[in-house]
């Protein structure tokens, strides 16, 4: 067809489409009380929105603590398993105005991203993935437990943090472009294969999840790009490490009480060593146990910049 007959007949050159840029999203390890880690860095780079990946157990309630961060980015969250550990770490989240972004057995739009989130962990009271749940859902709870077994007239506290089937069943029938959990997917030695099947039933394109104080970038899994974030460390959605994660004290010291490292103290700052076969210092694998290095499986992370 002649230019001249394009014009003829309405013919109108096909715009290229733009590939659509994603928000700046940050997801945020298990604080554990902890959040000046992500105060800072809701500071210094300013991203769209910030989800934590559970245990988030605050001393005040949930806006307070994190007043400073809101003031640059919107803050959405899912419950971790020590999130009910006490009636006053779950009403300094519950009873916060943002229980509203609670992601918790929804999917919530965050800055035009849908992410769905699934909080808490398998308990085998309820139920244990692959077997069959002692309870359905929360109304098959109270109707079989009696008045005398709840809290506050409803489910039990602890319960408050469990996975019930009925949850993980709705959210499986949606749809999300990234899932946060606080249980981790099989690829990890105690994870689940039923947050893989959550997962792709979604039909996510990215996976994080918290809980195992670990920070593993496992690449694609099942077509899906997964990420484990580490004891308070923050990544973004392309893996590139904001903080660097925290080593868990109590891996360090069963790492010392096994000879396989030794913890070095210098003012404020403990340094783990690990030693190779001569007995000197291994290069390369010395720690922080207040800083634990990023472990990638397939990439090498970089810092993003800071806005």
């Amino acid at each position: 067809m002649t230019e001249e007959q394009k014009r003829r007949h309405g013919h109108r050159p096909q715009k290229q489409r733009k590939k659509q840029e994603l928000p700046e999203i940050f997801f945020c390890g298990d604080p554990h009380g902890e959040f000046s880690q992500i105060l800072s860095a809701a500071r210094d780079y300013k991203p769209a929105a910030m989800v934590i990946l559970g245990d988030l157990q605050p001393s005040k309630p949930l806006e307070e603590v994190l007043a400073e961060a809101m003031a640059f980015t919107e803050i959405w969250w899912i419950p971790g398993n020590h999130d009910t550990d006490s009636d006053a770490i779950y009403d300094n989240l519950w009873k916060s105005p943002l229980a509203a972004h609670n992601l918790h057995g929804r999917v919530g739009n965050v800055k035009g991203v849908r992410i769905a989130g699934l909080g808490g962990v398998f308990r085998g009271q309820i139920w244990m993935p692959d077997g069959k749940p002692n309870y359905a859902s929360v109304g098959a709870f109270l109707h079989r437990v009696g008045k005398n077994n709840t809290w506050r007239g409803g489910l039990p506290r602890r319960h408050r943090s469990s996975i019930f089937p009925s949850v993980y069943e709705n959210l499986s029938r949606q749809h999300a472009d990234i899932l946060v959990t606080h249980e981790a997917p099989s690829c990890h030695r105690k994870g689940f294969a039923a947050i893989d099947r959550l997962a792709m039933d979604l039909h996510v394109k990215w996976l994080f999840h918290g809980h195992q104080h670990e920070s593993i970038s496992y690449g694609k899994y099942s077509g899906i790009q997964v990420c484990s974030v580490g004891l308070r460390g923050i990544v973004n959605l392309r893996g590139e490490v904001v903080v660097e994660a925290q080593i868990d004290p109590k891996d360090a010291a069963a790492l010392e009480a096994r000879g396989d490292a030794v913890v070095e103290t210098k003012g404020e700052t403990s340094i783990l060593v690990f030693p190779d076969k001569a007995g000197s210092r291994g290069q390369g694998l010395s720690g922080k146990v207040i800083a634990q290095p990023w472990r990638s499986l397939d990439q090498t992370s970089n810092r993003p910049k800071k806005g």
